[in-house]
């Protein structure tokens, strides 16, 4: 299973779609090693980097709402911890067992299909409310 960058997920904020792209290599890189019988190691190193990296992301996100006062801010939240708790939950889950490749398909699926909804959903909603105001 192989995940690919959709440029039907571009948004048409460039900075964003940038993350967006680079969430996607980390999710395709998993991807990859799980096709190839791998995975475990992969989960143990990608979980850090994706939740690091949402945060920022996240961050970045709610700030731009916050500044354009953009509606569905509070749902925007909800969604984005929401996110941060699967990887918590997934992290916490690896202290306690070792990572299996069924662990590394279960968060892989999670996570991406929570990624490809809310960018389909909520960042659009967003950028058609904000980007009449940054013209």
């Amino acid at each position: 299973m192989v995940i690919k960058w959709e440029e039907n997920l571009r948004i048409g904020l460039p900075a964003f779609d940038e993350q967006h792209e680079e969430f996607f290599a980390y999710f395709s890189r998993l991807a990859e090693a799980l096709e190839e019988g791998g995975g475990s190691a992969e989960v143990a190193e990608i979980l850090p980097y994706l939740d690091k990296y949402a945060t920022t992301h996240f961050s970045d996100e709610e700030n731009l709402m916050v500044k354009y006062k953009c509606a569905g801010l509070e749902e925007q939240q909800q969604q984005h911890a929401l996110f941060k708790e699967n990887i918590a939950r997934f992290s916490e889950q690896l202290t306690t067992t070792e990572p299996t490749r069924e662990t590394a398909i279960k968060i892989n699926a999670t996570l991406i299909r929570y990624f490809i909804n809310h960018v389909r959903k909520l960042d659009v909603k967003m950028v058609e409310y904000i980007k009449p105001m940054m013209a």
